[in-house]
């Protein structure tokens, strides 16, 4: 789910504190455009301007009723407190696993001026305004293109622009037909006229299925004997000394095998799926340092030293060397868990890779 939030969201609220900004960030991804960070800036610094020099003027009108030493204040750096600012959005989008800004759409200016001039919204009846608005617009609708199999939820207090003007909260008629000339469903497309409906509509329902299977992973996480113990056994008996050929792991040499798993960095579930009434399906992922050996040709050895890899020669036979690599391996697997008998009844690898590989393209 990619929620996208207009200025004026934002705007009430700069720092995106408070529980409704918390449980929108648990159910989905928090998505901002370039138009929007831009917009929230600008305004972050005009109020910032204006409640500054209303501070300075309180204090100078106070001074006039003092018959002692003046009262000061330390004035703030507004460019300073800007670029803080700035900052933090920078990381919100960080975090909210977007990366970076969604950029500015790829619009041309003929087509604008024409949207203008049909008076279609955002553009107000006039035509004069809603330039923003419809670059704002156009962001929402290249994000759904993008990412064709994500619910898309935008919130946006802007109804005089936005909205049907028989219904708030619906989208107006010219987007709508905006999303069937974009062949985007609007089964996932939804319009939100603040962040509370969003809440308190649809996003709370989601919340507490998140909650619930939250829950429910921690119990599964911390049951040793039905849920740990299996998972070690099945590591140790089927996913050491397993062949590495067909997966993602890269060592020098050919005829890799796991070796062994030093160290369980830590085994966690990431998905949760019902298949009936008892079972579930895991998804777990086993985040480890292991060694993987490998052979090599004699007369290739120099090539080791190319790679900056822990690599290890450990014997010398026959024109061949055995090599020992120690890195990083996630393995993971799928596993069918019982909630009546609370135990794992089923296991089998789903994938095994190393990561923070120097050679590696992910």
């Amino acid at each position: 789910m990619l929620i996208i939030l207009d200025s004026n969201i934002i705007c009430s609220n700069f720092h995106m504190k408070g529980p409704s900004f918390e449980v929108a960030q648990r159910v989905g991804t928090i998505v901002l455009g370039q138009i929007v960070v831009d917009e929230v800036c600008n305004k972050y610094k005009e109020i910032l301007v204006e409640l500054a020099a209303k501070v300075n003027n309180t204090i100078q009108d106070l001074n006039k009723l003092l018959a002692d030493s003046p009262t000061s204040w330390n004035e703030i750096d507004v460019d300073d407190r800007c670029d803080k600012y700035k900052d933090f959005l920078e990381m919100f989008i960080i975090e909210s696993g977007m990366t970076v800004a969604e950029d500015y759409p790829e619009a041309k200016h003929k087509d604008i001026v024409q949207r203008a001039l049909q008076r279609k919204k955002p553009f107000k009846a006039d035509g004069s305004t809603g330039y923003r608005d419809y670059l704002v617009w156009l962001t929402c609708l290249e994000t759904a293109r993008r990412y064709t199999n994500e619910e898309i939820h935008f919130i946006s207090s802007n109804t005089r622009d936005f909205a049907d003007p028989n219904d708030k909260e619906k989208l107006h008629s010219d987007l709508l037909s905006d999303l069937a000339e974009w062949k985007i469903p609007d089964i996932r497309f939804y319009y939100w006229n603040s962040l509370k409906n969003f809440i308190d509509k649809y996003a709370k329902t989601k919340f507490d299925v998140i909650e619930a299977r939250e829950t429910l992973v921690a119990e599964i996480e911390k049951n040793e004997a039905g849920f740990l113990t299996p998972v070690q056994e099945y590591i140790k008996s089927k996913v050491i000394g397993c062949s590495l050929e067909g997966y993602d792991v890269f060592v020098p040499g050919d005829n890799e095998i796991l070796k062994e798993i030093q160290s369980d960095v830590g085994t966690q579930i990431d998905e949760v799926s019902e298949l009936d009434n008892d079972k579930l399906l895991l998804g777990i992922t086993i985040d480890s340092i292991g060694v993987v050996t490998s052979t090599l040709s004699i007369s290739d050895i120099k090539e080791i030293e190319e790679y900056d890899l822990d690599v290890e020669v450990v014997d010398r036979d026959n024109g061949a060397c055995k090599l020992e690599t120690t890195l990083g391996i996630q393995v993971k697997l799928r596993a069918v868990y019982s909630k009546n008998r609370k135990a794992v009844i089923s296991v089998e690898i789903d994938d095994i890779d190393d990561y923070d590989c120097p050679y590696c393209p992910y």
